[in-house]
């Protein structure tokens, strides 16, 4: 029986060696198989892109973007505002523009008559502009051919102020100006012909006759139902002269601007007056305080507030003093107040300030709806 298991085992046994064989390699072949196929993922992968590569399709797909989309059309409609506005809101600017006007300049090494550097127009008309008002008023201009300079200037930039009055006092050199869109209806600007005069004391302390420097700039403008009177003024500097105190002479010419303020308010009690300018002195001095008036009188001015967008009120550095100080004001007469809208107004604090000026202009917005 044995004999015949064993030669059963043998006669049989290249069988299975035959089927072991073929499933070894059977197997075999697959492995090969699955490595070939994990071999070929690999090569066909794609790289990921190269940084030109994502730039490159990053443009392309914003070209697209921008050729499907329209560009908005440009217009001169305030930053803050709709174009409705234009007509149910005034937007008026107090700007002292810092010697527009051809003087004695250090430049170069060399001291010289010119104008106002080309960096420093740049800088104002770009200011201007961009706080599109309706009403400019303009302190430490020079002579009309100056205004009209300027006037074609924030045309050509974008704002047209068709409108202008030009007054001045006893300095033949800085004077004052306003441009307006609306149309200018009646002035009766003063100072002009010498005739706004004080009497005080010369630097030796003598008795003297003076005549108010930059006069008053008074000019009425009328927007749809509205009019509103503008009083533009530049009081007397800080620095010193010989012909007199300069304190003293600041109070003279306050006095002389609240005298022209009364006289309208007791002919017309409810003018919409407003008052502006480089006062030179700050809120609680005597000058500030007698053009303001008291404050229960019908006739009493009051200074409209304005804040720049850190919440501060200077309006004028000093650097020979290296002193910041709030000079420039807007006041508006009872009438005139309630059309104040405070939230919208401010004190502009364009980054280039300081190139413009050595001031900062006032934006006040009147709601002429109200």
């Amino acid at each position: 029986m044995h004999r015949l298991l064993t030669k059963s085992f043998f006669f049989r046994a290249p069988q299975h060696a035959g089927a072991f064989l073929l499933l070894f390699f059977s197997l075999l072949l697959s492995g090969c198989g699955d490595k070939e196929e994990f071999s070929d993922w690999e090569r066909t992968e794609k790289p990921p892109p190269e940084e030109s590569e994502l730039s490159t399709t990053s443009e392309h797909e914003s070209e697209s973007a921008a050729l499907a989309t329209p560009a908005p059309e440009t217009t001169s409609t305030p930053p803050d505002g709709k174009d409705n506005q234009r007509s149910t809101q005034l937007r008026f600017l107090s700007y002292n523009v810092r010697n527009y006007l051809t003087m004695s300049r250090f430049v170069d090494g060399e001291r010289k008559d010119r104008r106002k550097p080309a960096r420093e127009v740049e800088a104002l008309v770009r200011i201007i502009v961009e706080a599109q008002p309706d009403v400019l008023g303009i302190s430490e201009i020079g002579t009309a051919k100056d205004l009209a300079e300027l006037k074609e200037k924030l045309s050509e930039a974008g704002l047209a102020l068709k409108y202008s009055e030009h007054a001045g006092g006893a300095d033949e050199t800085r004077r004052l100006a306003l441009l307006s869109r609306y149309p200018i209806v009646a002035v009766n600007s003063q100072g002009a012909d010498g005739s706004l005069v004080y009497q005080s004391v010369d630097a030796d302390n003598n008795p003297k006759e003076f005549a108010m420097q930059r006069g008053i700039l008074d000019a009425t403008i009328e927007a749809g139902t509205r009019r509103i009177r503008f009083l533009g003024v530049h009081l007397k500097s800080k620095r010193e002269t010989p012909e007199g105190h300069q304190d003293l002479m600041r109070r003279h010419e306050a006095y002389l601007l609240r005298k022209h303020a009364d006289r309208i308010l007791q002919e017309r009690p409810g003018t919409l007056l407003c008052v502006y300018g480089d006062l030179n002195e700050t809120r609680r001095e005597s000058p500030v305080r007698s053009i303001q008036g008291p404050t229960q009188s019908t006739r009493y001015l009051e200074p409209l507030s304005h804040k720049d967008s850190r919440g501060e009120v200077w309006t004028h550095y000093w650097d020979y003093q290296h002193l910041y100080s709030r000079f420039d004001y807007v006041l508006a007469s009872r009438s005139l107040r309630p059309l104040f809208n405070q939230k919208a107004s401010h004190i502009i604090d364009d980054p280039r300030w300081s190139v413009a000026s050595d001031h900062r202009a006032l934006l006040s917005i009147f709601d002429l709806e109200k």
